[in-house]
């Protein structure tokens, strides 16, 4: 009879080798050693990368502002009314966080 037959007829769960291989039970775990450099998981560039890219992501998007006012004005959507430059402006503006 194998192993997975006399499994079968025990009421345990877990069936397979007493230890996990490469795990030995009453040794403690490894540590750093003085002097020696800790290395951490963190991909420390990726992620710095990626802040970078979230900072200036918004900030592209308001360098518009100052200009949008005149771009509408320029283009002559408004007809010579001004009081409509605000509601272009705002449309132009909108449309960039979609």
């Amino acid at each position: 009879m194998d192993d997975t037959d006399a499994c079968m007829d025990q009421e345990i769960q877990y069936c397979g080798p007493a230890q996990p291989s490469g795990i030995t039970l009453g040794e403690p775990e490894p540590t750093a050693i003085e002097g020696s450099e800790v290395r951490t998981p963190l991909p420390r560039l990726q992620l710095f990368l990626v802040l970078l890219i979230q900072f200036s992501e918004p900030m592209g998007s308001l360098v518009i502002y100052p200009f949008v006012n005149q771009f509408v004005r320029d283009t002559g959507i408004t007809q010579g009314d001004e009081r409509k430059t605000g509601y272009y402006a705002g449309i132009i503006v909108s449309l960039l966080s979609l």
